[in-house]
């Protein structure tokens, strides 16, 4: 697999390879991904485990950490061989698509919460 990087640099072109990076980190950060909803999913069932003391309050955070970097990293690891595998105009569709996917997911995940959330809160008042 040859990415045509060690091109780009012996040409003198390494920063402008590196300012491409660090702004495609940037705005990959700020976009929901399908694996956000997960993440969001786990950690709320780890905060309910916390709050039933399951777990301790080192184990949430240890869990809460992991599950982060695990979820994110999965997901990119996803989309580098999914737009690998597949190429071409892919790319641009599958962006697209995958966004708006995203952001439903973790629409419907932050929902699903605050609903488990509320059926919590009724069953302490009782």
């Amino acid at each position: 697999m040859n990415l045509g990087i060690n091109k780009v640099i012996s040409e003198g072109n390494g920063n402008t390879l590196l300012y491409t990076a660090l702004i495609a980190a940037a705005i990959a950060n700020t976009l929901p991904t399908p694996f956000d909803s997960i993440y969001f999913r786990r950690v709320n069932k780890l905060q309910r485990d916390y709050d039933e003391k399951k777990i301790s309050a080192e184990k949430l955070e240890i869990h809460v950490a992991a599950e982060y970097y695990l979820w994110t990293s999965l997901w990119y690891v996803a989309l580098f061989t999914g737009v690998y595998a597949f190429g071409g105009k892919y790319k641009t569709n599958a962006r697209v698509l995958l966004a708006v996917a995203a952001g439903g997911l973790v629409i419907g995940s932050v929902k699903k919460n605050i609903q488990i959330n509320k059926e919590i809160e009724q069953r302490k008042q009782v």
